[in-house]
């Protein structure tokens, strides 16, 4: 083992006494040092100290949090400072001393409140703080408030009230007698009672057992009442929704005149399909039977041979087809009117073509928006019907309904009769292009073409080799039109359902009946 030398043994031991002095200052030096132990102080104002001394607890709740430290005068008021011992209050807490115990110890009660943290060294204002009421006070009180006391007064009211007392004494004497003989009654019945506390007893102590299932009846009868009150208010706005849908209801009953006879129409196609139920079904059957052997054909083979009958050319059938049309109130020849198109809906007859040859488009209805949320054209006003012949839109007057408040089926039965439709057309303009040759191919080969309405404007060239059609008046002489071939023999068509529409043109008169403009 090696011994430590003479120099060895000065140079250690000189370093633990460094050590040692360094140890001692630092440690004097942290502890007068207070800002690294001390605690955050906050303070209050108070009108009165109360007995509140240093070294006093302070309470949250019940709980000690810190101590109050200092107690100095600031003019009227006492400012208490006090610790919390790391724990934060807001702004809006409430400070009160309290009376600790009997001997007279005091406390500062904090009631926390609000958001917004008190810092530290921040001064809870007199408006949030209270003070005990001690017994030198009232009596302080009380000797001031009889120093005006008027003693003569005061005889005297003690003198009626004896008066009072010696008047009232036989009453005084019968409701003694009352209360003596209550008490008899008492004394009698102490069985009874002693029974019926005892019964109080069991029962309290039955309540006692079922408090759980009784706290549990009042819960579950709180969801009940709430869900009834949920059901309460749907049934309120079940009965709203109604409302509304009520009047919905009467006002497309209101736009709709021709309801009633389409209510009474399919009330009708009803009842023929229940009389013919029956048939209905032997179609069913018999479907049945025949999808079966379609089944059965087309599972035999790759392929399967079908033969139709019946079918001829359409050169053949269509006047036959043109002729059901024009029974029906639709001549090919009348598109528009026989298509059934409202009168605003027609094409305007001072508008420009398309590019294809089409007629010019309908005016514009303002409707849809803020300002005009419409309808543009009320349900039943004569704009809403096909014009008739002598009301067929013009290049002198695009819209003739407009100038009309009936329609033709008579006035309005829900009331006032209807007002002009709030539809865009154009200026008339009693020289414009009224009707004039459409595109040549659009017509019958060899006859002239159809007339429409509009401004026509030049087709865009096709590739090259592509055919081309004029658009104007065709040079040299129109041939002759088709004479059609003369009517059936035979008793007229049945009328169709409903309101007729008129012949167009009238009986005696040419097509068109104004083409404004020509």
């Amino acid at each position: 083992m090696r011994s430590l030398e003479g120099s060895n043994r000065v140079r250690t031991g000189l370093m633990g006494i460094v050590v040692v002095l360094i140890v001692v200052v630092v440690g004097q030096s942290f502890v007068s040092i207070p800002q690294l132990f001390a605690q955050p102080t906050y303070y209050a104002q108070f009108k009165d100290a109360g007995g509140i001394k240093p070294g006093d607890k302070v309470l949250i709740t019940g709980v000690e949090v810190g101590l109050v430290r200092s107690l100095a005068i600031e003019g009227d008021r006492i400012r208490i400072g006090f610790t919390l011992g790391g724990t934060q209050i807001g702004k809006d807490s409430r400070a009160a001393i309290r009376t600790d115990t009997i001997l007279g110890r005091r406390n500062i009660q904090i009631e926390p409140r609000g958001s917004d943290l008190l810092r530290a060294n921040n001064v809870l204002p007199e408006g949030q703080t209270s003070e005990p009421y001690q017994i030198y006070d009232a009596v302080d009180t009380f000797t001031r408030a009889a120093q005006d006391w008027d003693i003569d007064t005061v005889k005297q009211s003690l003198n009626v009230l004896t008066e009072t007392i010696d008047q009232t004494y036989p009453h005084l004497s019968d409701a003694l007698k009352g209360v003596e003989r209550f008490s008899d009654t008492i004394g009698k019945r102490d069985q009874q009672i002693d029974e019926l506390l005892a019964n109080a007893n069991k029962i309290a102590g039955v309540l006692g057992n079922r408090s759980q299932q009784i706290n549990t009846l009042l819960v579950n009868a709180k969801t009940l009442l709430a869900a009834v009150n949920e059901r309460g208010q749907a049934i309120s706005y079940l009965l709203e929704r109604v409302s509304a849908f009520s009047e919905q209801v009467k006002a497309f009953i209101d736009e709709n005149p021709n309801l009633n006879h389409v209510l009474e129409q399919l009330r009708t196609i009803s009842d023929i399909l229940v009389q013919r139920k029956f048939d209905l079904a032997d179609s069913l059957t018999t479907l049945s039977k025949f999808t079966a052997s379609l089944g059965e054909a087309i599972a035999s083979g790759p392929y399967f041979k079908v033969m139709l009958v019946n079918l001829l050319p359409y050169w053949i059938l269509q006047p036959f087809v043109d002729a059901a049309f024009k029974k029906r109130g639709i001549d090919p020849e009348n598109f528009w009117r026989g298509a059934g198109l409202p009168a605003f809906r027609w094409p305007d007859p001072n508008g420009t073509r398309f590019p294809n040859g089409a007629p010019p488009p309908a005016p514009t209805p303002l409707e849809g928006t803020p300002d005009f949320p419409g309808p543009a054209v009320v349900a039943g006003s004569p704009c809403s019907y096909t014009p008739a012949a002598d009301t067929i839109p013009t290049a002198a007057d695009p819209l003739p309904c407009s100038h009309l408040g009936v329609g033709p089926f008579g006035n309005n039965p829900y009331g006032p009769n209807y007002t002009g439709p709030n539809v865009v057309t154009s200026p008339p303009n009693p020289n414009g292009p009224g009707y004039t040759p459409g595109v040549t191919s659009a017509g019958v080969p060899g006859e002239v073409p159809p007339e429409l309405q509009g401004v026509p404007v030049p087709i865009a060239p096709g590739p090259p080799g592509a055919r081309t059609e004029p658009l104007g008046p065709v040079s040299g002489p129109y041939p002759a039109p088709a004479v059609p071939p003369a009517d059936l023999p035979g008793p007229p068509p049945p009328p169709g359902p409903g309101p007729q529409v008129p012949d167009y043109p009238p009986p005696g008169v040419s097509t068109p009946a104004d083409i404004g403009g020509r």
